[in-house]
């Protein structure tokens, strides 16, 4: 892979971030739309095995998608062998959900399930033929093209589903825009790829790429397994309609602390890896993307932990008020869950997927008993095992940083403890501030962003000094 340029990688984190927040405003707004239309009912029994839609995404990917990636010298060879690889497995997946979904529809307590299952699991082998391309263009950081896919297959699913939502076929939209979707990027990426598999599997490449691939394909497995598993585990310990809510208030959390970090680390990742053998350099830069993500994701959190009671109100209407306490809590698990994947994505660049493999065992296995557990208490204690699994998370990705790239975990605490501290502070202004004079809740949104900007100019942030200066360039160039 040849060195990029500062243009480059600044061209490709803003399509990166083009792909990211657009297909967020998407899911965004559609779901506002299909909120009005279903009920939590249908998104809860939906919800209870998108955990199949999470696993299968990671499954198709084999790890061979980061593999093809890290590798700086993977050739044809390679490429096609991964292809070929990913659909066999991907089809023998898919054969084996098939059969099992009785027997998981009988443990899920609803025989709508099994049916669900066997259409749903159809991405599996969609997801599958996307890999390699996806991987050709990330590897050349086309993503551009990456986005103009994602955009336009997400938009045409979107379509679908409100129109199988207005048909009456209820829950069947939630499902169609899973397969819609997947079968519509996975066509645009191969296209814009122009790449095409070659007749040759190379068992020497298969052993080498998995020696890489086989632990962030575990490690990815785990924990997006343990993401999304609670949603099943609330809907068979409580009901499908407190899932939905449950899954409602879930999805806004992610919204506001996954997107950004998701997008700057589909530019992060292959970056980092270019940067693998001087560790100054990538340490310098892991710190500054941490900082950054702080310093917009945690006065964000917090405001919207304010605003929650009449932001879900106004978006979705009362039928999803029960999802505000759900969020709230959630949303302090949001200011580590924001920050652990920055660190895990550095360690994978400098190839240490073993490691990350052994700390994602720990950490699923720390969620599942400790959700487990929890179920069989109340929605609370489930709340704060969540919340208790993102610190969980969060500071053992940050050991990892500390003791493979030299980011003391002392440093990063105290890289984020005063913008977290300065969140807050504002946030209990502008509570009181509520208490006094019953004001809207955007009035309080802008007094919050204004408040927290003044704060952070007055005490010479860098990351805000940094992004001032950077905006007095852009317009001083605009001028020239």
């Amino acid at each position: 892979m040849s060195s990029p340029t500062s243009y480059n990688i600044a061209r490709s984190t803003l399509w990166s971030a083009v792909d990211k927040f657009g297909i967020v405003i998407l899911q965004f707004v559609i779901n506002l739309v299909l909120a009005r239309m279903l009920t939590p009912d249908d998104f809860g029994l939906v919800g209870m095995i998108m955990v199949v839609v999470a696993v299968s995404s990671i499954l198709a990917d084999g790890g061979f998608g980061a593999a093809l990636i890290q590798k700086s010298d993977a050739d044809e060879e390679d490429f096609s062998t991964t292809f070929y690889i990913n659909i066999v497995v991907a089809t023998l997946l898919y054969g084996l959900i098939y059969l099992s979904s009785p027997y998981i529809a009988i443990f899920l307590g609803n025989p709508i399930f099994e049916q669900l299952l066997r259409v749903l699991s159809v991405v599996i082998v969609i997801n599958s033929l996307g890999v390699t391309p996806k991987a050709k263009l990330r590897r050349d950081m086309a993503f551009k093209h990456i986005a103009i896919a994602n955009i336009i297959a997400y938009v045409i699913a979107a379509a679908v589903a409100i129109a199988m939502a207005a048909a009456g076929y209820g829950l069947w939209g939630l499902i169609a825009i899973h397969i819609v979707n997947s079968l519509l990027s996975n066509l645009l990426l191969s296209v814009f790829a122009k790449w095409r598999p070659s007749l040759t599997f190379s068992m020497r490449s298969l052993k080498r790429l998995f020696g890489y691939g086989q632990y962030i394909l575990i490690s990815d497995i785990l924990s997006n397994l343990c993401f999304h598993i609670q949603s099943t585990l609330v809907g068979k310990y409580f009901a499908p309609s407190i899932a939905g809510q449950y899954s409602q208030a879930k999805k806004m959390e992610e919204v506001a602390c996954i997107t950004l970090p998701s997008a700057m680390n589909q530019v992060l990742f292959p970056l980092y890896s270019k940067l693998q053998n001087d560790m100054e350099s990538l340490r310098e830069k892991l710190r500054i993307n941490t900082k950054t993500i702080a310093f917009i994701i945690f006065p964000l959190l917090t405001l919207l932990m304010i605003i929650a009671e009449p932001l879900i109100n106004f978006l979705f209407g009362e039928k999803w008020l029960d999802a505000v306490p759900y969020f709230q809590v959630l949303c302090i698990g949001g200011y580590f869950c924001a920050l652990q994947y920055l660190n895990y994505y550095a360690i994978a660049a400098t190839g240490r997927s073993k490691v990350l493999f052994y700390a994602g065992v720990f950490k699923s296995l720390f969620l599942i008993i400790s959700v487990l557990l929890a179920v069989h208490i109340s929605m609370g204690a489930v709340l704060a095992a969540m919340v208790l699994s993102n610190i969980v998370n969060y500071l053992t990705n940050a050991a990892l940083a500390a003791h493979y790239l030299g980011y003391k975990l002392s440093r990063q605490i105290g890289d984020v403890l005063g913008i977290l501290i300065k969140s807050l502070i504002v946030g209990l202004i502008v509570v009181s501030t509520m208490q006094l004079c019953h004001i809207n809740w955007l009035i309080v949104a802008i007094i919050y962003g204004f408040l927290y900007l003044l704060i952070n100019v007055a005490t010479r942030d860098e990351i805000a000094t940094m992004l001032m200066a950077k905006l007095r360039g852009g317009r001083n160039l605009g001028n020239k």
